[in-house]
């Protein structure tokens, strides 16, 4: 085993390239905050970004080491996954996962004392569910519930964080009064912000989707039963296509109920390039020699609504 971890390893060991599905609900959540209240906090909402970033890479470098020490099938265990296709020291990236914990847990507790101590709970919350996902006797990336559980933390979770770092005084916080607590929630606006987060949501989720409906065959040999493990490929690829189909749905609910102005309207010319994103997925999907090519294009599919989503806000702030 070599102890030389260079910077490009070291980003692929913690897949820095898939920070994206954690980036664009962030971004999206602060412009949101700032077109419906007019408000941005600078100084939480940085420390919130860093903290996140780093959790993220914490988790995923977990994933990575966990899937590493339980793989079953050696072709997968020296040749595809990250550590033993470089020849990295185990321990020294056990060690490193510690060394992301404890910087992403600096972050989110200076957090707490910026903002509510209910958002300890909140964290903690977060934590669990993100350390589960990949560590543990059966991690959920593991089970049939990886694209739910995903798709609801990052997608409506770090968007609601986005709008709690400014907001939480009017959306979520906790009253001391002598030795009582009380928890004031504005359950209208949290209905409204996780309504707003479903597209994004129903999009984190396919990429876990579509990185299942790839590796089907992979994860079952290493005894990885995931969702698609449960369903079969063909109806994992037709529940792929109604998730891809929601967001747009939800836009013109944002426009007919008034969230959105009219000229949102303008945003669905982003329907036909990302049915075609689909489509190609599905045609490379069901075939064994092009699987590999069919992730990316998840991807795409993610990056190309968040980034209208992001224009959008950006049109409305400005044409407010």
């Amino acid at each position: 085993m070599s102890n030389k971890i260079t910077l490009p390893i070291f980003l692929e060991f913690v897949e820095i390239r898939t920070k994206l599905a954690s980036l664009f609900p962030m971004l999206i959540g602060f412009l949101w905050t700032y077109y419906f209240y007019g408000q941005f906090n600078w100084l939480n909402s940085l420390v919130f970004f860093l903290g996140a970033l780093v959790f993220d890479m914490c988790v995923t470098s977990i994933n990575n080491t966990m899937d590493f020490h339980k793989a079953i099938s050696l072709d997968y265990k020296n040749e595809e996954n990250v550590i033993g296709r470089n020849g990295l020291d185990f321990k020294i990236m056990v060690k490193i996962v510690f060394v992301l914990l404890a910087l992403s847990l600096l972050f989110n507790l200076g957090l707490v004392f910026l903002t509510d101590p209910i958002l300890l709970a909140i964290g903690a919350v977060c934590y669990v569910i993100g350390i589960l996902y990949t560590f543990g006797p059966v991690p959920i990336s593991r089970t049939p519930y990886g694209e739910f559980l995903s798709g609801l933390t990052m997608g409506f979770g770090i968007f609601f964080l986005a709008v709690f770092m400014t907001m939480y005084k009017d959306i979520l916080y906790t009253n001391w009064t002598g030795h009582k607590v009380i928890l004031i929630a504005n359950w209208f606006e949290l209905i409204r912000i996780f309504l707003m987060s479903i597209p994004l949501v129903c999009l984190i989720a396919n990429i876990m989707l579509a990185n299942n409906l790839r590796d089907l065959e992979r994860d079952l040999e290493n005894q990885r039963y995931t969702l698609v493990s449960y369903i079969g490929r063909d109806l994992g690829v037709k529940l792929y296509m109604l998730l891809s189909a929601l967001p747009w749905v939800f836009w013109l609910t944002y426009i007919i109920s008034g969230q959105f102005p009219i000229w949102a309207l303008v945003a669905l010319i982003g329907i036909y390039p990302h049915y075609q994103i689909v489509q190609i997925f599905v045609q490379k999907i069901k075939l064994a020699e092009t699987r590999k090519a069919a992730f990316p294009q998840a991807l795409k599919a993610f990056m190309l609504f968040s980034v209208i989503y992001l224009i959008s806000l950006v049109l409305m702030i400005i044409f407010k």
